[in-house]
């Protein structure tokens, strides 16, 4: 689908970049490592980025959900039925592993790798005070420019009987000024299967409305949050607590005067940790300290009832 800019009056059409593989899969994967959440649609812990893992191969990116499923995050330019075979193979590795194993693998930055590091920021980003541990099945995202036709078959297949695999097609376009506009696709979130007990298995796949994930911008939009409302976290057990403000573009801006483009990406930096879900940390004072959580899942009931 072509994308244009509106410019005088006249529309000008953005150009689809066709960079080589290395190229874009090192810029891409740049990308998501730095926000996890604009490619999956929620808050993920980063693990490592290109392990090697027990029995061999190194996957692009190794994250876990707040319910401890293992992400594997994989980038390709283009995807053909070898790629689709490997990650296959990383997500067989992903249902077999445990706690410790990925512990061994954590290497986020200087002072945050190794199984005494991951330990400790995983309790905090999960808010517990024992490791959560490993739970099935994994996650599989296949980020890349264009999937081949029998593949793109097989990973139809593979979800209409329950494969937790998305499929995240992201294109690279340039203006004629030479910014660069990155479109994120996400087509469908991973399948969840029933647990015996009748629950699910995991934690629930963002909420959408009519395949739309909600945004900040959503809310702003309809007067839910403010331009300039004034989001508190308050971290008890640390005894500290971080500020920021929404902006008008549903855009942070934290106590430091930077400006992050989600409430995830806000939380990190604003209280410097290597993972955080904005929607959970993030209350609000003036709505009696509802959670960002909270006014999303009452934007969602609000607009699908009527």
């Amino acid at each position: 689908m072509p994308i244009y800019q509106m410019k005088d009056g006249t529309l000008v059409p953005f150009k689809r970049l066709a960079p080589g593989a290395d190229l874009y899969e090192k810029q891409i994967e740049d990308m998501a490592w730095a926000d996890l959440e604009a490619f999956t649609g929620e808050a993920l812990f980063p693990v490592a980025r290109q392990p090697r893992i027990p029995g061999g191969g190194i996957p692009d990116i190794v994250a876990l959900t707040s319910s401890g499923q293992v992400v594997i995050i994989e980038v390709k330019r283009d995807v053909d039925r070898g790629q689709l075979a490997q990650v296959l193979e990383y997500a067989g590795w992903a249902r077999l592993t445990n706690l410790d194993e990925i512990a061994s693998l954590y290497n986020i930055r200087p002072n945050h790798q190794g199984p005494d590091a991951f330990f400790g920021d995983w309790m905090e980003f999960t808010d517990s005070t024992t490791p959560v541990t490993i739970t099935a099945p994994p996650r599989l995202y296949l980020i890349a420019r264009d999937f081949q036709g029998r593949t793109r078959s097989a990973l139809d297949f593979l979800e209409e009987n329950g494969l937790p695999v998305a499929v995240v097609p992201v294109t690279i376009y340039n203006d004629p000024s030479g910014t660069q506009i990155i479109n994120i696709d996400i087509e469908h979130e991973p399948t969840l299967k029933d647990d015996p007990d009748g629950g699910t298995s995991s934690k629930k796949p963002p909420i959408t409305i009519n395949g739309q994930r909600v945004a900040i911008s959503d809310l702003i939009a309809d007067g839910v949050v403010l331009d300039g409302e004034r989001v508190v976290w308050t971290r008890p057990r640390l005894g500290e607590s971080h500020e920021a403000t929404v902006n008008a573009d549903g855009t942070f801006t934290i106590a430091d005067g930077t400006v992050w483009n989600s409430p995830s990406v806000a939380a990190i930096h604003a209280a410097d940790v290597v993972s955080a879900d904005g929607w959970e940390t993030w209350r609000v004072p003036r709505l009696n300290n509802q959670r960002l959580h909270d006014l999303r899942v009452q934007y969602v009931k609000q607009h699908t009832q009527r």
